[in-house]
């Protein structure tokens, strides 16, 4: 699962950097939540676009901007067959880049936030997929990031990880034409990189808490490798 990110200008830019000739305005946010914009990387005719998109996915058929069921992240298992992610599965796929993301566990009887981040400073790319729903008030853009299971690097933290792909990777992940075999190969459970992980102070538990100071490192961070 993954439920909160943070987005930071630098890595951001440098990503966007390598496949865009301009480069979108990105701002530095923290403790980004469900249903908030996201930027997100996606192909198109001539080339990339990234833009930003509502981070919980409303399908193109849905009757509203509903939030009935959790449509942040999706399941890797479930993308080919299921109504509301089969047909972005098929041509509509897009990156989300990110600084790093939160998930939490429970210590005491409290929930204890970590934050996890690329070793190297890197942006880390989660593979999504977006769909646009047109209402009364015109189009919503919205999307979705993947999860797999998780793999044993990460398996101590969460039983689920963001489908995350190294910058070789976007390209085919995000073509329209990519075969579905090599689809399912790309998203074996697996770390492409290393992370580091950290326990943060409890003030994110608040996702109205969106400054980046007051997530403070209340632990050694610990390295997750590759896998």
């Amino acid at each position: 699962m993954c439920g909160r990110l943070n987005v930071i200008e630098a890595p951001i830019v440098a990503f966007l950097a390598e496949f865009l000739g301009e480069v979108p305005f990105v701002e530095s946010r923290g403790n980004v939540a469900p249903t908030e914009p996201v930027l997100a990387l996606r192909a198109e005719t001539s080339g990339y676009n990234a833009a930003l998109m509502r981070w919980w996915l409303v399908p193109h058929w849905s009757t509203g901007p509903q939030h009935k069921f959790s449509m942040f992240n999706a399941r890797a298992e479930t993308l080919a067959s299921s109504p509301a992610y089969r047909d972005p599965f098929k041509t509509r796929r897009c990156v989300v880049p990110a600084s790093g993301y939160f998930e939490w566990r429970k210590q005491n009887g409290q929930s204890q936030p970590m934050y996890f981040e690329a070793e190297n400073g890197a942006a880390l790319l989660f593979a999504g997929l977006w769909d646009e729903w047109r209402g009364p008030d015109g189009l919503l853009t919205s999307c979705t990031i993947v999860t797999t299971s998780a793999p044993t690097t990460t398996k101590a933290y969460h039983h689920r990880l963001p489908m995350m792909l190294t910058v070789d990777e976007v390209a085919t992940w995000i073509d329209p034409a990519t075969a579905k075999d090599h689809l399912t190969q790309m998203m074996t459970p697996r770390l492409p990189s290393a992370l580091t992980v950290v326990d943060l102070s409890p003030a994110v538990n608040n996702a109205r808490e969106k400054d980046l100071a007051a997530q403070v490192k209340v632990s050694a961070p610990v390295v997750l490798p590759a896998s």
